[in-house]
Formats: structure tokens, C-alpha cells, sequence
């Protein structure tokens, strides 16, 4: 009996240290330069969801059942970018760049790269069997770079939908993802 709960219980610290890497790589990241200069950093959590769930109970728009919907798997969205133009040492930002190239992403699958003249954005997704735990944006762009972490139960076409409304720098190439599956 005390080799099979011992089994169990490594069975699942194994299982839950590979999803608790993948989000530290990011976390990591979030503390390591939440707090530099030419950051811009932004952290919401579960509860401003539940509050955002809570007031859109108040009205009928079907936005807001839309929004409703989307928000009731996340935990987090996570956004850390780098501005050059706001940042004190101008070498910095190629630094930073292979930093986030060099992020430990083996638990991720690329879905898709979009590149447009100088700018790259890349979609990677973390996933437990078929539910998306994570949406991860790795953006460079010539002036910026940085990234956008979505965590929680995800539903890219939805997450599409919460973009337009949010206006988050970089999930407007979500349609495209859209596109390419339709």
C-alpha cells in the first residue's frame, strides 16, 4: 500500500513539475525585469476576471456574454515588453532579445510565426492533452520585444474574440490563426 501511494504521489509531482517549469520560464522572466526601466508590465489575475465576470452580470450586451464566457477558464494574463526608447542602456534590447530566444520553450509547440518586415510575433501553446493551459506571444520588433503570457483553461477562437476588446498589443494575429482553420 505504501508503494503505490508512494508511486502515485510520484507520478504526479513528475506530471505537474514539467507544467510548473513551462510557467516558471515566464515567471522567471516577469521577476527577473518587472521592475527595470523601459518595462512595461502588466499582471491580472483570476480575481479581476471573477470581478469583470461579476459586473458584466449587471448588463445584457452580448459582448460582455462573450467576455464572459472567455474569462471563466483563465487564471492569469501576463504581458512584459521591453521598450529601447524608454529604456537608459541602448544595448539592452538585443540582449533581452536573445534572452527570450534563448527561453527554455520545450514544453511549448509553435503554432504559428508571423513576420512582417522587422516585426516577429511567435504563438507558442502549452497543452495537457487537448486543453491549451497556456498562450504564449514572443514579440520582437525593432524598438520592443517581450511577451504575452495567457494562462488557464483556453479557447484560442475565444481568446481572438477578448483581444479586440482588450486591445492587447500582438492577439490581433489571433484572427489569423482562426483563418488558417477555417
Amino acid at each position: 500500500m505504501k508503494k503505490t501511494i508512494f508511486v502515485f504521489a510520484v507520478i504526479a509531482w513528475v506530471s505537474t513539475s514539467g507544467i510548473a517549469l513551462a510557467q516558471n520560464t515566464t515567471n522567471n522572466m516577469f521577476k527577473k525585469y518587472g521592475s527595470g526601466d523601459g518595462f512595461t508590465v502588466v499582471s491580472i489575475n483570476k480575481d479581476l476576471f471573477t470581478l469583470l465576470l461579476e459586473i458584466g452580470q449587471e448588463t445584457d450586451a452580448q459582448e460582455i456574454s462573450e467576455v464572459q464566457e472567455v474569462i471563466k477558464g483563465l487564471e492569469t494574463i501576463k504581458i512584459l515588453m521591453y521598450d529601447a526608447n524608454k529604456g537608459t542602456d541602448p544595448s539592452f534590447l538585443p540582449k533581452f532579445k536573445e534572452e527570450l530566444d534563448a527561453m527554455k520553450l520545450n514544453e511549448y509547440s509553435e503554432l504559428m510565426m508571423v513576420r512582417e518586415q522587422d516585426d516577429i510575433v511567435r504563438f507558442m501553446i502549452r497543452k495537457d492533452g487537448e486543453i491549451i493551459n497556456e498562450l504564449l506571444l514572443l514579440i520582437s520588433q525593432p524598438d520592443e520585444a517581450g511577451f504575452v503570457s495567457i494562462t488557464g483553461n483556453i479557447n484560442i477562437k475565444s481568446i481572438a474574440k477578448i483581444s479586440r476588446t482588450m486591445n492587447i498589443q500582438g492577439l490581433e494575429n489571433l484572427e489569423k490563426i482562426n483563418q488558417k482553420e477555417e
